[in-house]
């Protein structure tokens, strides 16, 4: 997936757009309201949610498969003067950080991507690890009301290949049998063109 996404960032300097999703415009609310002031960002392509954490004040280390993208977001780090902990990073290994670093974990179409239910597990596992007591985690996926579901090539359950990337779509069951050992404080639908997503908030038992 890494030489995908290489090949994606090389041809399109900012492939999602510059400007912050709207997703994670309500998580930093949610931040602000419970005082998190440090975070982890898993899967941040270019940065564009990452660099708006950042620009509010919150102590933001980030982690993507794609070098290209790092080092893409380095460099607009180093223009606005923010200062990013950004790694390149194998999603299938242990997280590169000491347990209980962080106030919260939030990725945005991450957990999407083309992984096993056990590596998802395992990703849930060392998330819940790196978080503190009570610690949020944020996090969206595609759905099976995108328009894009069942579309393409099946690769595997819930998994299809559209235009060269690997997607799965999620149920809510399927979220909250992942959420072991977390409360699910809301799963909701939202909608950031073309795609459908579960928007959720939870948070570390």
């Amino acid at each position: 997936m890494g030489n995908v996404w290489d090949d994606v960032y090389e041809k399109d300097a900012s492939f999602f757009g510059d400007e912050p999703s709207k997703f994670a415009a309500s998580c930093y609310n949610l931040m602000k309201k419970n005082d998190l002031k440090k975070m982890l960002e898993i899967g941040c392509g270019q940065g564009r949610d990452c660099l708006f954490f950042t620009s509010k004040g919150i102590e933001v280390a980030t982690l993507d498969y794609s070098k290209v993208a790092i080092d893409r977001l380095l460099e607009h780090a180093k223009q606005k003067d923010l200062s990013v902990d950004a790694h390149v990073y194998d999603a299938k290994k242990p997280l590169p950080f000491d347990s209980g670093s962080f106030d919260a974990v939030y990725s945005h179409m991450f957990l999407s991507m083309r992984f096993s239910f056990d590596e998802l597990k395992f990703i849930l596992s060392e998330v819940k690890r790196v978080l503190k007591d009570n610690g949020f985690h944020f996090f969206s996926v595609r759905n099976h009301n995108d328009k894009f579901y069942a579309k393409g090539t099946k690769v595997d359950d819930d998994i299809y290949d559209i235009n060269g990337f690997q997607i799965r779509f999620f149920t809510k069951q399927e979220i909250e049998d992942l959420l072991t050992g977390f409360e699910i404080l809301e799963i909701k639908e939202g909608h950031e063109d073309p795609v459908t997503l579960y928007l959720v908030s939870s948070r570390k038992l």
